[in-house]
């Protein structure tokens, strides 16, 4: 069997990344027996440095894993720049998984124009590039001939990416969805008498929310899934372009009263692609709205099409399952490269 070396890199080594790292050491015998390729990760950025791997680097990344968790970051080499590894080791792949950036970007839009550049191929989970810049960089890539994988980016656990781009060239009329799991977990204690600043508190204590929990509340992150949603059904816009209102809005009694009468506040993303408006708000859905009863760590969405409508829902992270979809955006990557094989 002809065998394919594809040497990858790790940018970010938070609970994602460190998970990925267990999915890459652990299937990559499968990769070489079931299609002939032989991974191995060269290096890994983590928030305060980096660390190149060996030929072991199976059993490195697992001990570099669990000695991260146990807060131990004496492996990692200092340095400002996550491209220096890039420069370093000369990956054909970068996994990228760091906090987003929607406000200024960076450094997250420095590090994929950086990767594009050095011709490297990305699969990521940061939705912060493509929110902000998805013409840009796909134009880029494929100026180049370089891959990226994003499914991880919007309802990790959930093929919304396959969907939507599955009906690409289709008259969509409009996208609706609950992209955000962790206004759910709020909304949800809200309901239960907690008041907003209580039900934060607890989802950020709980590691539900991100530790800036505004990034949930103030509609950055499912505004920034919408427009993943929107570019990759064929309409550029940016995380920009989509009006946000604050989750907490909506009185907490109003809450309240609209459980009790069978009705439920959501936190809603809509793309009305005819009129090319784009928003992100607190809305009190109906018992028979099928995005009323979407709850817990699950996502939902509604794309009205052709005078039908798609409807869509599952789960979204936790760090283990949005690892598992890079993977598939791995096994993605190379078929595309097996193909282009001489």
């Amino acid at each position: 069997m002809i065998i394919l070396r594809v040497g990858v890199a790790i940018i970010g080594f938070g609970n994602v990344g460190r998970e990925l790292s267990r999915v890459l050491a652990r299937k990559a015998e499968i990769l070489k027996a079931e299609m002939g390729v032989e991974i191995y990760v060269k290096g890994v950025v983590a928030s305060k440095g980096y660390v190149a791997l060996g030929r072991d680097w199976r059993k490195e990344i697992l001990d570099l894993a669990s000695r991260y968790e146990l807060g131990d970051r004496g492996f990692l080499r200092d340095s400002g720049d996550p491209l220096e590894l890039v420069d370093l080791a000369s990956p054909d792949l970068a996994f990228v998984a760091i906090p987003p950036s929607y406000t200024t970007g960076e450094p997250n839009l420095t590090i994929y124009r950086g990767l594009l550049k050095k011709g490297v191929s990305i699969i990521t989970a940061d939705k912060t590039g493509l929110a902000l810049r998805y013409d840009e960089l796909f134009r880029e890539a494929r100026r180049r001939g370089i891959y990226i994988g994003y499914r991880a980016t919007v309802m990790a656990g959930t093929p919304a990416i396959d969907v939507i781009t599955g009906l690409v060239g289709r008259e969509i009329k409009r996208i609706r969805g609950v992209l955000n799991a962790t206004t759910n977990y709020i909304l949800s204690l809200v309901e239960k008498g907690l008041s907003f600043d209580e039900a934060v508190s607890k989802a950020v204590a709980e590691k539900l929310a991100e530790p800036d929990p505004r990034i949930d509340t103030e509609g950055f992150d499912p505004s920034a899934k919408l427009a993943i949603l929107v570019n990759s059904a064929g309409v550029k816009i940016s995380i920009e372009n989509i009006r946000r209102t604050s989750l907490t809005s909506v009185p907490e009694n109003m809450v309240r009263e609209a459980a009790r009468s069978g009705r439920r506040v959501k936190y809603i993303a809509i793309a009305d692609m005819e009129r090319k408006t784009f928003s992100v708000s607190p809305e009190i859905l109906e018992p028979e709205d099928p995005l009323s009863n979407v709850s817990g760590n699950y996502n939902g969405l509604s794309i009205d099409i052709e005078g039908e409508k798609i409807l869509l829902t599952g789960p979204a992270g936790p760090a283990w399952r949005t690892a598992g979809v890079m993977f598939t955006d791995l096994i993605s990557y190379l078929n595309q490269r097996q193909r282009l094989e001489p």
